[in-house]
Parts: structure tokens; C-alpha cells; sequence
């Protein structure tokens, strides 16, 4: 009786370890997805309330500055485009790098970035941390 509460126990840790890699790989996709289609509700939807989000030397606080910085992107820029390049995930962290591609509306100058972020979520699967390191390409 013991061995098979043991077994049991054992497959379910294995099998939650593994929903939570393709949980916060899905999260990723997901986020590439509403950025490159301007979906303001599902970018933020992600984030717990008292979410950090840090990208371009700037720090926003919790979802409402998070939202607000989001519209505001969009209110200026278009045509946005990622390719996932890759992803690392460890426990409830993790890293991806990623190409952005953008167009300023109002000059329709075009330009395009590597960007490396590293996140953590909660129990939950909320973002409580998302950082991006931003390389131009000239």
C-alpha cells in the first residue's frame, strides 16, 4: 500500500514538472502571440496585480502601469513581429531570446531587436517578473 502512495506521489511531482515547463512554454508563445497582434487584454491578463515589468531602462509597477505602458506602445507603434529563437525554463523561471520587429506609426520607420527576457511566474502562472534586455539591430 505505502509503495503504491509512494509511485503515485512520485508521478504526479514528475507529471506537474512537466506541465509547468509546457505551461510557461505555452505563456511565452502566448505572449509573443498578443504582442504581434496588439492584443492589450491578453498581454495583460498574464500578469499578477503586483507584477514587475522592466524593458528599455524603464520600471513599470503593478498591472494598471503595466497596462497603461502597453496602450501607450501601441498608440505608436505597428506591424509588430517575433520569432521565438529560444527558450529556457527552469521550476517557475525562465529565459527566452526572441527577434522584435516594430514600425513607428507616425514615421513608419521600421526597426528590429534582439531581445533576451528573463520571467517568473507564481504558483498561479501569473508573471510577477518580466525583464527585457534589448539589443537595437542597426
Amino acid at each position: 500500500m505505502i509503495q503504491v502512495f509512494i509511485l503515485i506521489t512520485s508521478l504526479s511531482f514528475f507529471l506537474g514538472l512537466m506541465n509547468s515547463e509546457s505551461n510557461l512554454q505555452a505563456l511565452v508563445q502566448r505572449q509573443a502571440n498578443a504582442w504581434e497582434t496588439g492584443d492589450v487584454s491578453s498581454i495583460v491578463q498574464d500578469f499578477a496585480p503586483n507584477a514587475t515589468f522592466k524593458a528599455a531602462g524603464y520600471t513599470f509597477q503593478g498591472i494598471e502601469a503595466i497596462q497603461k505602458t502597453v496602450e501607450d506602445y501601441f498608440n505608436g507603434f505597428t506591424d509588430v513581429k517575433i520569432t521565438i529563437k529560444r527558450m529556457i525554463i527552469e521550476g517557475n523561471q525562465g529565459a527566452v531570446e526572441w527577434d522584435w520587429s516594430d514600425r513607428q506609426k507616425k514615421t513608419g520607420e521600421y526597426s528590429e531587436a534582439e531581445d533576451a527576457i528573463i520571467f517568473e511566474v507564481q504558483d498561479d502562472g501569473k508573471i510577477i517578473y518580466w525583464r527585457e534586455y534589448i539589443e537595437k539591430k542597426s
